[in-house]
């Protein structure tokens, strides 16, 4: 009788403990399984504030920018060579920035309205920078090249994406052969944004990649670098269209 006893104590015991195990798995796994839902959202907040604060640097560069170029237009006694050095300076910062936030793009969920959103303002900032590199350069007498480099964002078009990447390539490889004599702007052409259009409509342009260089020549054909070098700087000097319809 008392062997009985014991081996049913034994069995209650056993039962106790695998209940206890089993509470105190499904606390743990309940636990980690909010966790993982509050650090996943703090994770995906902290990357969209990052990129947020990317434009926002941007814009305020831009803004500063702007007043140090807009100086051209006065009677103030400007550097031009200070005001050359801003403008490809600011070139390059909005080339760093732009290339940080594709990498914490990838890294985030962001909705495709607001990847949009960010682009947009990226190339708005490049749009400005070339208007204002037209003052510059008629101002100061300056003889650097300017490149628009239109290309179609997220396009579905394999052959149209392998074309981009080739001419990226090649542009990439001048840019870093002359990182003071050309100026290079890549602009989305298919983000629906009205002064955008407005160049590509005065342009004539209807596909993408498509080049602009000096506001005088359009080119809408791969090419390579020895190809483009030979244009930008031993061709003749080119009659330079109208920039914007008024």
């Amino acid at each position: 009788m008392l062997c009985i006893n014991l081996q049913e104590k034994n069995i209650r015991g056993k039962m106790v403990n695998s209940k206890n195990s089993f509470w105190q798995a499904l606390v743990v796994t309940i636990f980690v399984f909010i966790a993982g839902l509050v650090l996943g959202f703090y994770i995906e907040l902290s990357n969209v504030g990052k990129s947020d604060m990317l434009i926002r640097s941007s814009e305020v560069d831009f803004l500063d920018q702007q007043i140090k170029v807009s100086s051209l237009s006065s009677d103030i006694n400007f550097n031009c060579e200070n005001a050359r050095k801003n403008v490809f300076d600011f070139a390059d910062q909005i080339y760093k920035d732009a290339t940080k936030f594709e990498e914490e793009d990838a890294q985030s969920k962001l909705t495709e309205d607001q990847r949009d959103i960010l682009h947009k303002r990226y190339d708005l900032l490049r749009l400005n920078l070339w208007l204002e590199s037209l003052k510059l350069r008629e101002k100061c007498d300056e003889n650097f090249h300017v490149i628009l480099y239109f290309f179609d964002y997220s396009s579905p078009d394999i052959d149209v994406r392998s074309e981009q990447r080739i001419l990226s390539l090649v542009l990439l490889d001048l840019k870093y052969k002359y990182p003071n004599k050309v100026l290079l702007l890549p602009i989305a052409a298919n983000m629906d944004l009205g002064s955008i259009d407005m160049i590509k409509e005065n342009y004539n342009i209807s596909s993408s990649p498509t080049l602009i260089i000096d506001e005088s020549l359009v080119i809408d054909y791969l090419l390579t670098s020895d190809e483009l070098e030979k244009i930008l700087f031993k061709d003749e000097q080119r009659e330079k269209v109208i920039v914007l319809n008024s």
